[in-house]
Parts: structure tokens; C-alpha cells; sequence
């Protein structure tokens, strides 16, 4: 996972692995030069699917997914130990200062929303969190390792059921954290306005199984637009209308690839991003792979 902050045009991105250097921080510029390399000391090798970013801080995830290697023969070489234990941490974007670590409740996390410094120096960090009976769960599903096999979940769909929203608060002056969750219906792929990323947004769009979801974190309301029974909406990518004076957030369109399991073809699904009323459908001729991420590039980008 990578993310360019829009402020500076600087792409921060990491590399993890089984082996040391476990976790590994780079920092490119906006001239796509490699300006920062650096090794972050974590004590074994673990699934960190994603972090986050603020103005100033990387948001580590050090979660109880590691890897081992006596599995690799027979699927994907990761299992939950709850010996591991579950850290946030926070370091200077810029490299200047070491990790501070922060315990929190045993979790994993897939996928971040969006994380920011609030106006007391907290970071925010918004996420989609699994416990581990909804991690072995889906992780059943996806043919991993899971010590205690779930039977009867009836989960076929695995990625977009058993995670929740929560929020975190973490005081990078004490190191402590605090949790607490947004909604209980189990979501995935959490997308926002990425012109906002690192930086304080209030809508916060996911899927689920035969929906499409808005958070208003501010008001803590939200809003769903059903996508059909046994539908799997894909990622729903938030494309900005042109910005101009007193555009707002949510201002643009989300684009999401809806599938209908075999019944019939895949489509293409617009929505107005403000109410989530469709705004067009494209109907493909065939069911499209279920994919995972997606990104919006306007042409003077390309």
C-alpha cells in the first residue's frame, strides 16, 4: 500500500516481509526521486496490509498476523498469535524521530480510511477493524490458517463481512490510545475524497454485501444505496466533480463494479456521491472478476 500526499505531491510507501528487515519506510518526491530509506524495528515479520498518514505522522499497524513459513506448502504462510500482541505507532513523516508505540485491544486491519491531527496534536485514524473470530472467519474463507476452524459461517463472500468501523485517538505526547466503533455491520474498502488524505475529511464511503455506504463523521449518520440481493459491489472510488469556490467534500460521483454471481453480467454503477441516488448504470456483457482497489485519474493526469 502507498499514499501520495496531494499537499506535496511526496509518495510514502513501505515494504514488509518474513525476513529481516521486516518492515522497511521509503519516501519519494514529487520529482520521483527516492529521498528517505529507512528500516522500522518491529520484533517479528507481520501481514501489515496498510498504514496511515497524517500532515506529519505514518501510522504503523503492528497486528497479531504473522508470518510462518511451516505454512507456506499449503496456502498463504500468515496465522493470528495472540502472543504477538496489537501496537499503533506513530512516527515523524519526515523520519526525525523514532516510533512511539501504542497498545491497543488485539484486532487486524486490512484497510484505512483516512487519519488527521486534530486540533488538541491527536492523530484520528479511522479503519475498518476485524476481532479474531471475524478474522478466522473470513481468513477460512480465503484458504489461510486459522488454529480453530470456523464452522457453519456461511461466509462466502469473505472480504466485505465481519470488519467494522472504528475510530482511534492516539496522543503521540503519552503514547496512549483510545477505540471506539462507528457502526456494527460488518463493512469493507473504505474510500474517501483522497484529495484529503492525511488531512481532516468527514465522509468516509465502504461496501458491504449488497450495498453501498456513506459515514458523515461528523453528524455520525449514514446512508446505504442497496445495490440488489446477493449483489457484491466492488470498491467505491470517489471521483471530484470540478472544484471551485465552496465546492463541498462529497461533491463528485462514486464509481463501483457491481457483481451479480453468475445470474448475469457485471455493471458498471454510478452515484451521486452527496446522496447516493444513481446516476447511471453500465450493464457489461459478462460478469467482470471481483477485484479489490480501484483509482480515478482525470486526463490532464494520465
Amino acid at each position: 500500500m502507498n499514499w501520495r500526499r496531494p499537499a506535496t505531491g511526496e509518495l510514502l510507501f513501505f515494504g514488509y516481509g518474513a525476513r529481516p528487515p521486516y518492515l522497511t519506510y521509503h519516501r519519494l518526491s514529487a520529482a520521483g526521486e527516492l529521498v528517505e530509506s529507512r528500516d522500522v524495528a518491529v520484533p517479528a515479520g507481520t501481514m501489515m496490509h496498510d498504514f496511515a498518514i497524517t500532515e506529519n505522522y505514518v501510522v504503523w499497524l503492528d497486528l497479531p498476523v504473522v508470518f510462518d513459513l511451516r505454512l507456506a506448502g499449503g496456502g498463504m504462510p500468515m496465522r493470528w498469535d495472540d502472543a504477538y500482541g496489537a501496537r499503533l505507532g506513530l512516527m515523524r513523516r519526515d523520519g526525525t524521530s523514532d516510533v512511539r508505540w501504542s497498545g491497543i485491544d488485539p484486532c487486524y486491519i486490512f484497510h484505512v480510511g483516512n487519519a488527521h491531527e486534530d486540533t488538541a496534536g491527536r492523530i484520528v485514524l479511522d479503519a475498518v477493524r476485524y476481532s479474531r473470530s471475524a478474522f478466522d472467519a473470513m481468513w477460512q474463507t480465503m484458504g489461510g490458517h486459522v488454529d480453530n476452524p470456523v464452522a457453519g459461517t456461511g461466509w462466502t463472500r469473505g472480504e466485505t463481512q465481519g470488519g467494522r468501523i472504528h475510530r482511534w485517538h492516539l496522543d503521540p505526547a503519552t503514547g496512549t490510545a483510545s477505540e471506539q466503533a462507528l457502526d456494527d455491520r460488518g463493512v469493507e474498502l473504505p474510500t474517501i475524497n483522497d484529495d484529503l488524505t492525511g488531512r481532516p475529511s468527514r465522509y468516509l464511503y465502504t461496501v458491504t454485501d449488497g450495498a453501498i455506504m456513506k459515514y458523515d463523521t461528523l453528524s455520525g449518520t449514514s446512508r446505504s444505496y442497496g445495490t440488489g440481493e446477493n449483489s457484491s459491489p466492488g470498491e467505491a472510488v470517489f471521483v471530484p466533480a470540478e472544484a471551485g469556490p465552496g465546492t463541498e467534500e462529497d461533491a463528485g460521483w462514486l464509481l463501483s463494479l457491481v457483481s451479480h454471481g453468475t445470474t448475469r453480467g457485471s455493471e458498471l454503477l454510478v452515484l451521486n456521491a452527496r446522496d447516493l441516488t444513481r446516476t447511471a448504470t453500465v450493464e457489461m456483457p459478462r460478469r467482470v472478476p471481483a477485484g479489490v482497489h480501484g483509482s480515478w485519474i482525470p486526463d490532464r493526469q494520465a
